[in-house]
């Protein structure tokens, strides 16, 4: 007689039982599944598909129209568009066998309301397949007792904590298997039943194949020294080594993870260098005492030709270099070529180069050429961290960012406000130094002026002002646009603009005496330091703004500076 038997999965079976409650064992599910001829079926938490080799809801609509067109696109997590709730689950799997000889649902949820479903807790099931009240009985193998090479699941454990790669011998069918394996915990980690002997995961090495051994049938487990293993194999190593530093790095022993990470460097062409890569990586992320290593290693393990791995590989370095960026500084030649290229490392490499500039820019003057070129990468997020790390560089040795003017000049007009913002204050720097370097911007800094983003009108104001002290006639052509930065919202933007006249007004004074009515509004400037350099551009250029305004500053203005510099001013233009 075969019936339809529908599983939920936690609190439900023993790969994650209720806490105080005895769940179904695994090892049931299986043999209804594959050895007694049921129709068993996964229809709550969808791992069981994998776990007990049983078809599911994904499945369950495959056979019921063909395809799966119904559940939609899949989301990135994995999720369908649609999802059938679970009394919809059952009745399309009942519709799938309209001849079976009963239907019995095991799930927490209580489904006893769908028809012609029989409903059991997973508790309660057990309780009456084991006295023989159901159709369907337990696996003859169940009241087995322990009788293989360990007595206790902790002296497995205890081996299992004394190794990464294992040689498992075990029976299965009446037969005895030997294995070269690791251990694992599934995704949910499985917890041992209250009733039955408890199971564990291994993956075999070379052909990933997975599953589960109860205590029972386990005859031997040994650990395989990494030096015992063949460097084909040494990549399953590495996984389990990876896995455990993930989990506890304190666990992991100094000397054997100093071992493998100099093994891989030596030899990258030999090992597995995508598990030796991510060895790693994990040890760059969980090690502080070997990150050094770790990140040498790192780069000896890196790709000509790169892939995603390798990608996340050097954002790896880059994470670490957030913490500590010296533990980059002896790569700078290898990133600064990976920056210079057209390649997947190039973003990757620039933020490295980033960090390593913000910290201590004289490390990185060497890759000054390859930040230039990484600013006029086609990815918004290279070019901002190139123009950034020039900037942090400018700061301290402006006559190396000097031969990348024009390319600053360019990131100037970029559509990123960082990227803009980074871009003028590199500028600013040079100009400072070199007047002479800046010069031709002017026409390209006017354009920037009305830009959506104060810190950009701020930064390009400020830049013409340091312009203007070497060569103010240049500057003063534009007196009408810097002006009109006197009515910005922007309290600095006013401020940079009135130093900016007061440096170029030299130059041309009657440029200045053209923006009398925006001067005259500017002494009522809500910051003093605007009203102040106002008043001296009045005085300087002879702007005929009437004397009783300015004796009315002068009598009346909160600030003691802007009063003298009103007076001033007044003795100017008497």
């Amino acid at each position: 007689m075969m019936y339809v038997l529908a599983f939920d999965r936690d609190w439900t079976v023993d790969v994650n039982p209720h806490p105080r409650r005895e769940a179904v064992p695994l090892e049931w599910v299986r043999y209804w599944a594959h050895e007694a001829g049921h129709e068993v079926w996964a229809i709550g938490n969808q791992d069981l598909v994998e776990e007990a080799d049983i078809p599911g809801t994904v499945e369950s609509i495959r056979r019921r129209d063909g395809h799966i067109d119904a559940l939609g696109e899949q989301d990135e997590y994995g999720y369908y568009e649609w999802w059938p709730e679970r009394e919809e689950r059952l009745r399309i799997i009942a519709e799938l066998f309209p001849d079976a000889e009963g239907y019995i649902a095991v799930d927490d949820l209580d489904l006893g309301h769908v028809d012609s479903w029989e409903h059991y807790h997973a508790w309660d099931f057990v309780e009456y397949v084991r006295r023989g009240e159901l159709g369907v009985s337990a696996p003859p193998s169940t009241d087995l007792s322990p009788d293989g090479g360990f007595e206790s699941g902790d002296a497995v454990r205890d081996v299992l904590a004394d190794g990464y790669v294992f040689e498992l011998t075990h029976r299965t069918d009446g037969e005895r298997k030997t294995h070269l394996v690791t251990h694992f915990e599934p995704d949910r980690p499985s917890m041992t039943p209250l009733k039955g002997p408890p199971a564990f995961w291994f993956e075999t090495v070379g052909n990933d194949e997975r599953f589960s051994v109860r205590l029972p049938e386990i005859e031997a487990l040994h650990p395989v020294p990494y030096e015992r293993l063949a460097d084909p194999l040494a990549g399953a190593a590495f996984t389990a080594v990876r896995k455990q530093l993930e989990d506890d790095a304190a666990s992991v022993g100094e000397e054997l993870l100093r071992t493998m990470l100099s093994d891989a460097a030596a030899d990258a062409a030999n090992v597995d260098r995508r598990e030796a890569l991510r060895l790693a990586m994990a040890a760059v992320e969980h090690c502080d005492d070997f990150r050094e290593v770790a990140v040498d290693v790192t780069f000896d393990l890196l790709a000509d030709e790169p892939s995603a791995l390798d990608r996340a590989a050097l954002n790896a370095l880059h994470k670490a270099a957030t913490v500590n960026p010296t533990v980059l500084k002896d790569h700078v030649g290898g990133l600064a070529a990976y920056a210079s290229q057209n390649s997947m490392y190039r973003a990757a490499a620039t933020h490295c180069l980033m960090e390593l500039a913000e910290a201590a820019p004289a490390s990185v003057l060497d890759a000054v050429p390859a930040l230039e070129a990484a600013a006029t990468a086609e990815t918004k997020a290279t070019q901002s961290y190139a123009v950034y790390a020039l900037s942090c560089v400018a700061e301290a040795y402006p006559e190396e960012v000097f031969p990348a003017i024009a390319v600053l000049i360019e990131a100037m007009q970029s559509e990123d406000e960082t990227t803009q913002t980074n871009a003028l204050a590199a500028l600013g720097k040079v100009a400072s130094n070199y007047p002479n370097a800046a010069e031709p911007i002017v026409d390209e800094l006017v354009t920037v002026l009305d830009a959506d983003a104060k810190r950009v009108r701020n930064n390009a104001v400020g830049l013409l002002g340091d312009l203007a002290q070497e060569h103010p006639a240049v500057v003063v052509e534009y007196a009408d646009q810097i002006a009109a930065q006197l009515a910005d919202n922007n309290i600095q933007a006013r401020v940079n603009a009135s130093v900016a006249l007061q440096q170029a007004g030299e130059a041309d004074p009657a440029a200045i005496r053209a923006q009398q009515d925006r001067l005259e509004a500017a002494l009522k400037d809500p910051s003093p330091a605007v009203r102040a350099n106002v008043c001296s551009l009045i005085g300087n250029a002879h702007v005929s703004v009437p004397i009783e305004t300015l004796e009315e500053v002068k009598e009346n203005d909160s600030d003691e500076t802007v009063r003298d510099r009103a007076g001033w001013a007044i003795s100017r233009l008497r």
